[in-house]
């Protein structure tokens, strides 16, 4: 975990806390800079995966919410861009069916569950 500035935090209690640590720390271990913040006394992450040749993709955490900006070429295809991010959509639904009970879903046009 490295600190990020004027508002990164120690975290130091709560369940919370310790998760957005755990968070943080696994997430500079999959290759990202990820920065834990407190602002307002609400702690959130920050983290981006460089992209050689293009701008780094980011995510942004928060208690029960996560962001992901990825640079898409301006010059794509309304399909490409579409089949990019219905597949990501896709992963990250697996990923979460296949770690942990859902909390509710509903169903897409396609069939995916979203």
């Amino acid at each position: 975990m490295s600190a990020c500035g004027p508002g990164h935090t120690s975290a130091s209690g709560g369940e919370t806390a310790r998760r957005m640590r755990a968070i943080t720390t696994a997430l500079t271990d999959a290759g990202l800079v990820a920065c834990l913040n407190e602002t307002g006394g609400v702690l959130d992450i920050t983290a981006t995966l460089d992209r050689p040749g293009g701008k780094a993709s980011e995510v942004i955490v928060e208690d029960g919410y996560v962001e992901v900006r990825y640079w898409n070429h301006p010059g794509a295809t309304p399909e490409h861009i579409t089949a990019v991010i219905v597949r990501a959509l896709a992963a990250i639904n697996a990923a979460q069916r296949a770690s942990s009970p859902p909390v509710r879903t509903a169903s897409a046009k396609d069939g995916l569950d979203l």
